[in-house]
């Protein structure tokens, strides 16, 4: 991918996130914008770019925090929502991305990142035509904040892929039999690039109820949900499925887990890649 970033994490409260993208240089190439998961990166999308990058520009985002991008600030991490930080900072990058290739653009997120992305489509319509929201981290207001016990393992994780990446590559390999093996090795080295101290936080999606923001939402949107897990309960799936907003198209991909796009690519781009052709134009 061409690379728009800078050469270590810092701290810039108005800098654009670090980006990177791949595509065609037409202007009238449409453009699509990833927004990754918690702990990943905008590199953790190599089988995806494999398949759009010939007909579109890929735009891969490195959240507040994560890859590239700067940490959070203390007084980023004291806010009420640090969660609003990250979508003020991923708004201004789209937002950048928009001036410099044009728009609006396609949004494809996955948990966190199709958290904001929902809210982008919510709020700034003028900068998204569409969204796909891969089992995107809908979590009510009791559940927001995940288990110390939860925390403290993604964490000692991380610290892990730092310490033995070889050891933590191999065991995600055989802990992902399915995921394609380009997947692997961004999705561990993007582990040694989060901020901790957000981590430490124990969130991932923002204070504004996840369905306020579905219902919200003004554009064409693919919701994809996990067959299995995710952090989109039962209970808010069954809600999801009665907000009344004709823009949400909601799809369970049976049998996979958080990550559909890994754990079973030829579903994923079997629903994902005719929305695309219909809507990133």
């Amino acid at each position: 991918m061409v690379s728009r970033m800078p050469s270590t994490p810092h701290h810039a409260d108005d800098a654009p996130l670090a980006y990177r993208w791949a595509g065609p240089a037409d202007p009238a190439t449409p453009t699509l914008v990833l927004l990754h998961g918690l702990g990943d990166s905008g590199d953790c999308w190599p089988d995806a770019v494999r398949r759009w990058s010939p007909t579109h520009r890929v735009v891969g985002v490195d959240a507040l925090g994560h890859g590239r991008s700067p940490r959070f600030s203390p007084e980023q991490l004291g806010v009420p929502d640090p969660m609003e930080e990250m979508y003020a900072a991923t708004e201004r990058t789209v937002a950048d991305v928009v001036a410099t290739h044009g728009g609006p653009v396609v949004l494809v997120g996955h948990s966190m990142g199709g958290g904001i992305a929902a809210a982008l489509a919510a709020r700034r319509p003028d900068l998204v035509a569409a969204a796909v929201l891969e089992d995107p981290a809908w979590r009510d207001p009791s559940e927001r904040v995940q288990p110390a016990d939860v925390v403290r393992e993604r964490i000692e994780d991380c610290r892990a892929f730092a310490t033995d990446p070889a050891g933590q590559l191999a065991k995600g390999r055989a802990d992902n039999p399915t995921w394609p093996e380009s997947e692997l090795e961004p999705w561990a080295r993007s582990k040694t690039q989060v901020d901790l101290d957000f981590l430490e936080l124990g969130i991932a999606n923002l204070v504004e109820p996840w369905d306020d923001i579905a219902a919200a939402v003004a554009v064409p949107t693919l919701v994809l949900l996990a067959g299995r897990g995710g952090p989109v309960s039962p209970a808010a799936r069954a809600r999801a499925a009665q907000l009344d907003n004709h823009h949400l198209d909601l799809h369970v991909v049976a049998g996979t887990g958080h990550c559909i796009r890994r754990d079973d690519p030829a579903a994923y781009h079997a629903l994902v890649d005719p929305f695309l052709a219909e809507h990133a134009r």
